[in-house]
């Protein structure tokens, strides 16, 4: 049996069957031909469960069955249950433009460097978007970087960059990831779930882990426009409750898990001076003047309370395997 060039992993559990249906059709009109790519839908515990029926008789499709809840989880699972020599996890409300594949199989196929990429991602919103939704856009999962490709490693010498890759659209290369990176989910399972998840629908940078972990291995990340997503947002995302509960939780993980892989820029702090500084903050931002002074603040507190944690939990990953790829 030929291995398909890349492979669409979904992660999902109790999925708008519209939206996912929308999600699959957009890839049977995908512009790279069928036998270079194949899709496995991870049903993350769902009830009731995906069928074979619900996703439709394509012949490169399928379903597996991942009981253990979280992102995690379901992308080691449909890791695991694909063929291709690149693998691109889609949420299932993310709708990938008709020529997705072919951007990411051209880029990578490109440049043999790049263990980890993510692409452009546009929102259709399905409610009245407020006026400070710019302030938060990024944990919406949107990302505009411009129309140009970006590429960055740790060899550069330059700053670790803002636009690597999210969940949301991330291609990987699969022999970035096996088999170093199934050692380190395995050796730090109880850690990466500790600063990564917090349940489904609630955020986490188990993503962001995968990222940093192939950037410490030697590989390079990158940013590629050709790989287009809209992104289904409902108005229930669009209300700043959401954000307020969203944006601390999101940011304290960020911040533990740049310092358990040493890309942090600032060193932890005591959790004795948290509050001070979460009042300091408070005035820098000015955070009674409006929802996007007050978001700012509520970012800024989080990493706060991330450095602070970094200060007692002490966790770095020593475990790259650099004999599995990059040097």
């Amino acid at each position: 049996m030929t291995v398909p060039a890349i492979s669409v992993v979904i992660p999902t559990r109790n999925p708008d069957r519209d939206r996912l249906h929308e999600v699959l059709a957009a890839l049977t009109a995908q512009r790279l031909p069928a036998e270079n790519w194949e899709v496995c839908v991870v049903d993350n515990g769902s009830s009731p469960a995906i069928s074979a029926a619900d996703i439709g008789a394509v012949e490169n499709f399928s379903v597996v069955r991942e009981e253990t809840p979280g992102l995690l989880a379901a992308r080691l699972c449909g890791l695991h249950g694909s063929r291709g020599r690149y693998v691109v996890f889609i949420d299932d409300d993310t709708v990938p433009d008709r020529d997705f594949l072919v951007a990411a199989v051209a880029f990578m196929d490109a440049h043999p460097a790049v263990g980890t990429a993510g692409g452009r991602i546009v929102p259709r919103y399905l409610g009245e978007t407020p006026p400070w939704i710019d302030t938060v856009s990024w944990l919406l999962a949107l990302r505009d970087n411009g129309p140009a490709p970006l590429e960055w490693s740790v060899r550069d010498g330059t700053p670790f960059p803002h636009w690597t890759p999210i969940g949301a659209g991330l291609l990987v290369r699969r022999a970035a990831l096996v088999p170093g990176y199934l050692r380190h989910v395995e050796a730090n399972a109880a850690a990466i779930a500790r600063l990564s998840w917090r349940g489904q629908g609630a955020g986490g940078v188990e993503d962001k882990d995968l990222v940093l972990y192939t950037l410490r291995a030697g590989w390079s990340t990158a940013y590629v426009p050709g790989m287009m997503l809209t992104h289904i947002i409902p108005a229930s995302r669009l209300q700043l409750s959401y954000f307020e509960k969203l944006l601390p939780a999101v940011q304290q993980m960020w911040a533990q898990t740049l310092h358990a892989h040493g890309f942090e820029n600032r060193p932890p702090i005591h959790p004795a001076t948290l509050w001070p500084r979460k009042i300091k903050a408070w005035f820098a931002f000015r955070a009674w003047r409006s929802p996007s002074h007050k978001l700012n603040w509520l970012a800024s507190c989080g990493f706060l309370q991330g450095l602070a944690r970094n200060s007692v939990l002490r966790i770095r990953y020593t475990d790259v395997n650099r004999q599995s790829g990059r040097t």
